[in-house]
């Protein structure tokens, strides 16, 4: 497996930073909203990183292949039905490449082409609220399904694009700023099995995703 990479962490420490930020502004500028008086759509944009934390294949003799870091971008819907549960919809896109590893002598090979990373899921959200000012602030997990497809525009000797179910989990915040505007962030992992063309075996994928993101919120 190899290292994780140093943006990781770096986007998490800022991400902490922004939402306590937003948060104090929150209490300066945004009135809580009632509880139970939120209930309707809410519609958000999100952008990040994503970071797989296992290698796609690993050397079987020749070599193996991982997609390393890259940006993250996409959107979620979501219908609350109660102050405290919303079921939503999300999509996810990264424009990533993969890379070749172990190609002899502990070296790598290098990039074998550019890849699409697109994964679209189903979640049910949980969130905690509380009245008074931190009314405002909403702590929220959230759990779901759906698909992830790899599309690999590269020579394919074996076939490396493939569409796999996935499942995924998800901690955040989201931050009253002002309206029905709304800042949100999140840590979410994205579980699926990749299965090699070459050996037909199957790997458990860990895609780390850290966004933040704008949405609006109808009541």
């Amino acid at each position: 497996m190899r290292r994780p990479s140093g943006v990781l962490p770096f986007f998490c420490l800022f991400l902490c930073g922004l939402s306590l930020g937003a948060s104090n502004l929150t209490a300066q500028m945004a009135p809580a909203a009632p509880l139970g008086d939120d209930t309707g759509p809410e519609f958000f944009g999100l952008a990040g990183v994503i970071q797989p934390l296992n290698n796609l294949t690993d050397n079987t003799g020749a070599y193996g292949i991982v997609m390393p870091p890259d940006v993250m971008m996409g959107g979620e819907a979501t219908w609350w039905a109660s102050s405290a549960v919303g079921i939503g919809v999300m999509g996810l896109y990264s424009p990533a490449t993969l890379e070749g590893v172990g190609g002899g002598l502990g070296r790598g090979l290098g990039t074998l082409g550019e890849m699409e990373y697109l994964a679209g899921t189903v979640n049910l959200t949980f969130r905690l609220r509380s009245p008074g000012s931190a009314g405002a602030l909403e702590p929220y997990f959230t759990v779901g399904g759906g698909l992830r497809q790899l599309k690999f525009y590269g020579a394919e000797v074996p076939k490396l694009s493939a569409t796999d179910p996935m499942a995924t989990a998800a901690i955040g915040v989201r931050v009253h700023l002002m309206s029905s505007l709304w800042f949100r962030g999140e840590l979410r992992d994205m579980a699926s099995y990749y299965i090699s063309a070459a050996t037909d075996a199957s790997k458990l994928q860990n895609d780390i995703g850290v966004t933040i993101g704008f949405g609006i919120r109808y009541r």
